[in-house]
């Protein structure tokens, strides 16, 4: 694979990839408007041309408060992979599950997870307390930190975490403020300004005869918190998406 003859950090975005990223560009104008922005952009390289191509093709220079290139929000540390047995490692992975396992000489979801809360602890600091011009904040990243951003902002546990999807490339989640809340960081995911954050469930469900079946439920997030003793929404979601009698 490509990954033996190059480092992670130096894959560059396809012609597709550009084209993706000013498109993005488009929809992060939209929600922003005029207001000044900060970026976040992970160090490498089809981030930052993520972050170049959605600046230069969307934004005006004095619109721009700063550029920081982070490297806390930078894709999870594979390892060095330049062995034969990769394959063997995303085997186990899928066993011990993705923010358990830890690569050879690389990281774990969960290392991933403690340098990613610690950025957000930062920049939120940094953007509440400080004297900062940008009203709003712009991160280019990756499809874990992604999810692991609003792992912690929501509090999933790791299992909840492991039903969401990664977002497809140039995803575009959007935080917005929720000033009727009391939560120290009060912000919910708008998906209809931005993408929504898709997942699923596998589950065995016992039917009335005593049957038993394995079913995939889809939009688990959607099920309020705690999920996992919200029985009667489990089983209208299921009857909805399979057409049963809860």
């Amino acid at each position: 694979t490509l990954f033996k003859k190059k480092g992670d950090n130096l894959m560059e975005l396809t012609e597709l990839g550009s084209r993706q990223a000013k498109a993005v560009g488009r929809r992060i104008k939209g929600v922003v408007g005029d207001k000044k922005v900060h970026f976040y952009v992970s160090p490498f390289q089809r981030t930052l041309q993520t972050a170049r191509n959605i600046i230069f093709s969307n934004f005006d220079p004095d619109q721009v408060v700063h550029v920081s290139v982070d490297p806390r929000i930078r894709e999870q540390e594979f390892g060095n992979l330049q062995g034969d047995n990769f394959i063997g490692l995303r085997e186990e992975r899928t066993k011990i599950r993705r923010f358990w396992y830890r690569f050879p000489t690389g990281e774990s979801g969960a290392d991933v997870y403690d340098r990613t809360k610690q950025w957000w602890d930062s920049m939120m600091q940094r953007h509440y307390y400080e004297d900062n011009k940008a009203k709003a904040v712009v991160v280019v990243t990756h499809g874990l930190a992604m999810r692991l951003i609003l792992m912690q902002l929501f509090h999933w546990s790791p299992n909840t975490f492991h039903t969401v999807w990664n977002p497809d490339n140039c995803a575009m989640y959007v935080l917005k403020k929720n000033t009727s809340s009391n939560a120290v960081y009060p912000y919910y995911l708008d998906d209809v300004e931005g993408d929504r954050a898709m997942s699923s469930i596998d589950l065995v469900v016992t039917f009335r005869d005593d049957s038993m079946r394995k079913m995939t439920l889809v939009d688990y997030l959607s099920i309020p918190p705690p999920r996992t003793l919200q029985l009667q929404a489990v089983k209208n979601l299921l009857a909805e998406q399979y057409g049963l009698d809860p």
